[in-house]
C-alpha cells in the first residue's frame, strides 16, 4: 500500500500571509500570533493504493469502522482505535484485553448487516466480498494479508496513518522490532538451524518459506522440510515427511485433537528424529498465523521450540 501524504505548504504560507494582512498588528507594533496546522489536518485527504490497484481517498480519519479480518481488528486495537470500529471479525482477539464489538462472520459476510452498521470504512483483506461493498457505495479499504514480518511492521505504521495514531502505532513498531531484533541476535552465531515441519492440520497441510508463518523460521535458520514446493501453503504426504525426516515438529492444529503423544499412533512416525528426541511443541495458532501485534509472541515461542538452550 503506497500512502501519499497532500503537501500543504503553499496554502499554509497563503493562509498565513492573509491572516496578516486582514489582522494587521495588535496596535504595539507586534504581529498576531498563528498556529501551525494539525497533525489531522496535514495527513489528510490520504490516497491509499489498494491491492488491486485502485487508489481510495479518505478525507478523515475513519470513526465507523467495520472490520473484516481478525488480524486487522487486533492493530487497530492494540494502537488504541478500538473506538473507531463499529463490527469486527467473529475470531479477533485483541491482545490488549478484546472488544466488546458487534460480530460478523467474515467467511459468510452478510451486505445487509455490514450496511446496518453504517460504517465509513470497510476492511477486507481478499476480494470475495469487494465488488459488493464497492456497488452498493461502501467505501471499502483492500489491502491482502503481509507476508512477512517486515511487512507487518509496515503495516501498523499504514493503519496508524488511517486512522490517525501514528504515534501509538510507531510506538507498537518499536517495542515489536526490540523483540524481534533481540531473537535475532540470539540466533546470528548459527549457520543451520535443524529441519523442522510446521503442521497446519491433520491432512499435512504446511507453510513454505514464502509465507508469513515461514519467515518465521526463515529468521530462525530453520531447515523447512516444505521448502522448494509451490505456493505459500502446501499439502505434503506422509511418505514425504518421514523421508525428510524433521528433527522438530510444530504442532499448531490441538484443537483438532492432536497432541504430541498421539505422532506415536502415525505409521513410521516413531521413526523421526524429533518424535524419538522429544522435539515436538504444541503452540497456539493464534499468534503464529496471524500477522499482527502478537508477532513477537510467536518468533520467540517458536525459537523456545527450536532453541530451549538459547531461550530458556
Amino acid at each position: 500500500m503506497k500512502i501519499h501524504k497532500l503537501v500543504l505548504a503553499v496554502a499554509v504560507l497563503i493562509l498565513t500571509a492573509f491572516a496578516f494582512i486582514a489582522c494587521g498588528d495588535n496596535g504595539n507594533g507586534d504581529a498576531p500570533p498563528t498556529s501551525p496546522p494539525s497533525a489531522s489536518e496535514s495527513l489528510y485527504p490520504l490516497t491509499i493504493e489498494q491491492s488491486d490497484g485502485v487508489d481510495l481517498v479518505l478525507d478523515e480519519a475513519p470513526q465507523r469502522i467495520v472490520s473484516l479480518s481478525p488480524y486487522a481488528t487486533e492493530i487497530l486495537c492494540e494502537i488504541g482505535a478500538g473506538d473507531q470500529l463499529a463490527a469486527v471479525d467473529l475470531f479477533a482477539n485483541c491482545p490488549s484485553g478484546g472488544t466488546d464489538k458487534p460480530e460478523l462472520d467474515s467467511f459468510e459476510p452478510n451486505l445487509e448487516a455490514i450496511a446496518g452498521f453504517e460504517p465509513d470504512l470497510v476492511y477486507v483483506d481478499g476480494e470475495g466480498i469487494l465488488e459488493a461493498l464497492r456497488e452498493i457505495d461502501i467505501q471499502v479499504l483492500y489491502l491482502t494479508l503481509p507476508s512477512s514480518l517486515d511487512e507487518v511492521l509496515e503495516r501498523i505504521s499504514e493503519f496508524g496513518l488511517i486512522v490517525d495514531r501514528e504515534a501509538e502505532a510507531e510506538a507498537l513498531v518499536e517495542a515489536l522490532t526490540e523483540r524481534i531484533d533481540a531473537v535475532e541476535e540470539t540466533v546470528a552465531g548459527i549457520e543451520e538451524g535443524p529441519r523442522i515441519f510446521h503442521e497446519l492440520d491433520t491432512t499435512y497441510f504446511t507453510v513454505s518459506p514464502e509465507s508469513f508463518i515461514g519467515d518465521f523460521y526463515n529468521i530462525l535458520k530453520a531447515q523447512n522440510i516444505a521448502a522448494g514446493g509451490e505456493g505459500e501453503y502446501l499439502q505434503l504426504t506422509a511418505e514425504v515427511i518421514i523421508d525428510r525426516d524433521p528433527e522438530v515438529i510444530i504442532l499448531a492444529d490441538e484443537a483438532a485433537g492432536v497432541t504430541i503423544e498421539s505422532l506415536n499412533d502415525r505409521p513410521g512416525w516413531d521413526t523421526l528424529t524429533a518424535v524419538k528426541e522429544g522435539r515436538v511443541c504444541l503452540v497456539d495458532p493464534d499468534i503464529v498465523s496471524r500477522p499482527g501485534p502478537t508477532v513477537a509472541d510467536g518468533l520467540e515461542a517458536l525459537a523456545q521450540c527450536i532453541y530451549p538452550e538459547l531461550f530458556p
